[in-house]
Parts: C-alpha cells; sequence; structure tokens
C-alpha cells in the first residue's frame, strides 16, 4: 500500500490560524503546479467555514482561464486540522492522529469512495492538512433518506467504509466502552450540570442521575450475545457529514461520506443505528435543534439494512441478513445515543453551555434511549 506524504509547504499562516487568500494560493499551487500559481490572487474566491468545532474548511475558486480550457480545477476544498478535541479526550488514545485521518481519507478515496485527494500538507508553522477536490454537492437533510435510492447509497457507502482495509491499529472495542462509561460515571449526579438546566430553563435532572453506565453495559452484553460484528466505525454520522451530489453520473452514487476524525474500532451497530437516530436531529439549526419530520420507519430501516449486508458481504465474503443487521442496529441505536449524550454533557461542563436548544435536543436523546432501551425489554434482564 502506498502510503501518502505529508508535503512541507513555504507558508507560514497567521497568528489566528485563518490563512490569507496568498497562503491558500501557494498551498494549491503546491499540487496543481500547471495553472493555479499563475492566478492573480485578487480573482480569488475564498471562503471560510467550520465544519466542525475544531477543524477549519476553506473552498477556493478562480476564474477560468480566458485563452485555453482549463486542465486543472477551478474549485478546490482545503481541510486544516486542528488536534482541539477536548469534548472527546477520553477517546483520545483511540483516535486516528491528524495523519492517520489522512490515510482514511486517501484509502477511501483511491477505491472512488470519497472525494479525490490532490495532495496532503505541512504548513512551516506546523499545521497540516489536505486539498481535496470540490464536490458540487450539498449537505444531507433529513428528509433525504426518505429517498429510496439514496437510502441504499448511504448503506452501501457505510459498508464500505466498514469494511476498507487500512493500516491503523485495530484496539479492541472494549477499549472504547471503557472510555465512555467511565466519562459518563464522571457526569452522573453532577450539580454543575443541574444548574445549568435550570439557567437554561430546561430541567435535566433525570438525565443526570441516570445510571446510563449501567444500562449501556447490558447493550453491551447483549450485542456480544448477537455476535455482533465490529468495524471501523465513523462515530460522527450526523447528517451534515454526508454529501449529496447534485449531478452524479450515471451509475455513480449519490452520496459521499466526509470526516472521519473520530474513528474507531466498535461494533458496526453503532454507525447503522446513530445513522436511523441522526433524522431527528439538526444539530446546527439555529431554531431548533430537533429535526421536523418523522422518523426513520421500521420498512426504511429493514431496506436499508438489506442494501447494507449485500455490500458488507460483496466485500467480505460473508453471509450477513438484512434482519441480522437490523437486530443489531436496535442495539447500536442506544450505543450511539450514549455516545452524544457524553459529548454534550461533557461540553456543557466544559463551556458551561445552558443553551435551550441544545438542553432539549440532549433531553430528546435521553428520551429516545428510554424508549429504546424499554422496547426492547431490556429494563426485565436481571
Amino acid at each position: 500500500m502506498i502510503m501518502p506524504t505529508l508535503t512541507p509547504v513555504q507558508v507560514t499562516l497567521p497568528e489566528s490560524k485563518e490563512p490569507t487568500a496568498k497562503n491558500v494560493q501557494d498551498i494549491i499551487a503546491t499540487f496543481l503546479t500547471r495553472e493555479w500559481p499563475y492566478v492573480d490572487i485578487k480573482a480569488l474566491t475564498v471562503t471560510y467555514y467550520k465544519a466542525t468545532c475544531t477543524n477549519l474548511h476553506v473552498a477556493v475558486e478562480r476564474p477560468p482561464p480566458t485563452s485555453i480550457a482549463a486542465t486543472e480545477p477551478l474549485k478546490v476544498f482545503i481541510k486544516f486540522h486542528d488536534s482541539n478535541t477536548e469534548d472527546v479526550k477520553i477517546f483520545k488514545h483511540l483516535l486516528p492522529t491528524e495523519y492517520e485521518e489522512m490515510i482514511l481519507c486517501h484509502e477511501y478515496s483511491r477505491f472512488g469512495l470519497g472525494v479525490k485527494v490532490y495532495g496532503f500538507f505541512e504548513t512551516q508553522d506546523g499545521t497540516i492538512g489536505r486539498v481535496d477536490e470540490f464536490l458540487d454537492a450539498r449537505n444531507m437533510e433529513p428528509e433525504d433518506v426518505e429517498n429510496s435510492e439514496i437510502r441504499a447509497d448511504i448503506a452501501r457507502g457505510l459498508a464500505a467504509f466498514h469494511t476498507m482495509e487500512t493500516s491503523l491499529p485495530r484496539n479492541p472495542v472494549v477499549s472504547f466502552y471503557n472510555a465512555l462509561m467511565g466519562g459518563l460515571e464522571k457526569y452522573r449526579g453532577m450539580d454543575k450540570l443541574k444548574a445549568l438546566g435550570k439557567e437554561g430553563g430546561v430541567n435535566v435532572d433525570n438525565l443526570i442521575h441516570y445510571d446510563l453506565v449501567g444500562k449501556l453495559k447490558r447493550v453491551v452484553e447483549k450485542l456480544k450475545s448477537l455476535s455482533a460484528k465490529e468495524a471501523w466505525c465513523i462515530h460522527d454520522v450526523q447528517y451534515m457529514n454526508v454529501l449529496v451530489k447534485k449531478n452524479p453520473e450515471e451509475g455513480e452514487s449519490k452520496i459521499t461520506l466526509i470526516d472521519f476524525e473520530l474513528v474507531m474500532r466498535n461494533y458496526r451497530a453503532f454507525d447503522i443505528g446513530g445513522h436511523f437516530m441522526q433524522k431527528m436531529f439538526k444539530w446546527f439549526g439555529v431554531e431548533n435543534k430537533v429535526a421536523d419530520c418523522r422518523k426513520y420507519t421500521e420498512k426504511e430501516k429493514e431496506h436499508f439494512c438489506e442494501e447494507y449486508a449485500q455490500e458488507w458481504n460483496k466485500r467480505t465474503g460473508d453471509s450477513d441478513t438484512g434482519n441480522q443487521i437490523f437486530r443489531e442496529s436496535e442495539y447500536g441505536y442506544m450505543l450511539a445515543i450514549a455516545f452524544d449524550l457524553h459529548n454534550m454533557l461533557c461540553f456543557m461542563a466544559n463551556e458551561d453551555d445552558k443553551d435551550t436548544l441544545n438542553l432539549l435536543a440532549l433531553n430528546k436523546l435521553f428520551h429516545e434511549f428510554l424508549g429504546q432501551y424499554s422496547r426492547l425489554g431490556l429494563e426485565n434482564i436481571p
């Protein structure tokens, strides 16, 4: 396997770490050498945004040449990595490094599954990043999964990622749950969190006092009893991390998965159940974090799991059934909720967050956990 190389670039970012137009042109021109070095900087359109709490993304567009046909892309995408992951620091020993995440992107893209990567770079001040193709795409909306073609492509995309061969170390799944349970226990009964809820006008006392660790242990034991299979899970399957292509070519997947900062070994059920759960949330909504749409139906889940099973089997030689994967996903639903609950409680504690919309979403997650736990009869297990 050919490993990606970090190319030094003669760029030092400003103290703010927000690159100038000259910075981004110099980075791009390191990899796209025929036309990008000669573009007038004043003609560049540079758009900055933070897709996550840690990483800056920059879209850069140039005008087409006037005398010849363009031989290089007119628009590219740069991701600058930032290792500040305070909200998931308990998983730091399991998470990929910035360079290892680049390896994942490289391995995913070279099979035609992800965006094309033009190059990986390191600036003079030690910031690393990558230059990608710019997809003519939009972030997925919850309603998109009601389209059977898009839903099937997401299922196949997840199965492809889950079964991907990678050079990352295969940490045992138990390491993830030891870390998660330790983190959840830290916030149980915490007066500060209850006070923040009251200040934000939302009572979260029931969640704060709930024995999530004890319940999570039962969920994990149930998955073990089902011989649930492990995979490279993305863990951040909220819908902003799925791009829906506007004009895919015939036979091409309509979606692309992005953002692999949280990739770890886990039960594949985590991502599948998490995908079903995330349909109810729009984490970047300005008026409501809970999506105004219906939940995933049983029929839609079954279709997703059938498509996933076919792709998984094609890539592994297994003979898993859609029903088998559906059963696993029912418990994975709660695993994903517990992870999100931990991360939101961590953010509350660290940032004194008392945003009412966040608190309402927190309670929504909690009630989803309670409902699923009861529906599957786990409360009756001695």
